[in-house]
């Protein structure tokens, strides 16, 4: 095992565990390659707490190598090539580096990043990812955010822990995958075998169970190639507060108007969910519903842009919560 990660971030925070990765972002430096490379990274809602962690590889990526320069939305963020970490594997170099960016992206909107080499060898931009905590009321998450390069060869395990406190578990990883064959072992109470990827990739687990020991670890299982997985970046958290319970009922009041009953059966607030009627695939009405307290009912009424005489029409309540996004439906009666 070869290199480190190191943590960023760590402690509980109020909001969603926020994660956007760009992978393969190009190639600067290096003959008939662009001295700059550009990607464009969205942003929903606001981060109370950000980092972009960026993964190179190039024959030489010691520090201070050569000249480089990463800015954001035309504000630089580092002028100099100085890598919190760098691991020679098989005659290339890996390198990390990690930007503290909560000054910079934190309201949303689209935010441009630009990368610029000076240097007459090839350097790849693996990936570029922003992390964070998404503002959100009424939830909190226990959080440890890790960046680095980790090397793992077959047979090799790394162990990390989770928060003692906390409900369910969520681990998302970056890593470069060997090959389509091999096979990624992510053990914590239980074991989940990660398998059909390869080059640089995004693993996202979900609603794991946590171990009484606050430990977990990957483990490359089963590989064909002589290539380690290289892990780059690791977010581990758990919610500290119960997702939303949602009930729906709809009913229609005449050929053109829905009556939506949603209460939220849950103790933590519902936000951001969206009401839609459709009927044979078209979506023929929908509305925003206000933000819902615990044990709070709420009516919506939706016009229908046709006659709803005879048709078969399905009412969805559409909402996200800490493991993504969730859908009820009821089947209307016309």
């Amino acid at each position: 095992m070869l290199g480190e990660l190191v943590r960023c971030a760590s402690g509980t925070f109020r909001g969603l565990p926020y994660r956007s990765t760009h992978v393969m972002l190009g190639v600067v430096g290096g003959y008939g390659n662009p001295r700059s490379i550009q990607s464009c990274i969205s942003v929903d809602s606001k981060l109370s707490m950000s980092f972009l962690s960026v993964l190179l590889r190039g024959g030489d990526l010691r520090p201070r190598s050569f000249p480089w320069r990463v800015s954001v939305n035309s504000v630089n963020i580092t002028r100099e090539f100085k890598p919190q970490v760098v691991v020679s594997l098989e005659g290339m170099m890996y390198a990390l580096q990690v930007f503290d960016v909560s000054q910079i992206i934190k309201e949303p909107g689209k935010y441009l990043l630009k990368f610029s080499a000076e240097t007459s060898k090839t350097v790849e931009v693996l990936s570029a990812s922003l992390v964070g905590v998404e503002q959100s009321q009424g939830i909190e998450v226990a959080l440890d955010y890790y960046s680095g390069v980790l090397v793992l060869r077959k047979g090799d395990e790394y162990v990390f822990t989770h928060s003692r406190e906390g409900l369910e578990l969520g681990i998302e990883m970056v890593a470069e995958v060997p090959s389509r064959t091999s096979e990624i072992a992510v053990v914590c109470n239980e074991e989940t075998v990660i398998s059909q990827l390869v080059g640089v990739s995004e693993i996202s687990l979900k609603k794991l169970q946590a171990s009484q020991e606050r430990k977990c670890s990957v483990v490359l299982r089963k590989s064909d190639v002589p290539k380690p997985l290289v892990l780059s970046d690791l977010l581990v958290y758990r919610p500290l507060t119960p997702v939303p319970q949602v009930s729906l009922k709809a009913s229609l009041i005449s050929n053109r108007e829905i009556s939506v009953l949603a209460r939220n059966e849950g103790v933590s607030r519902l936000s951001k969910a969206l009401v839609v009627a459709l009927s044979e695939g078209k979506t023929l009405s929908k509305s925003e519903l206000r933000d819902l307290r615990p044990g709070e009912l709420v009516e919506v009424r939706l016009i229908s842009s046709e006659d709803l005489a005879g048709k078969e029409v399905y009412v969805r309540l559409i909402y996200s919560d800490i493991w993504g996004q969730n859908i009820r439906v009821v089947r209307l009666k016309t």
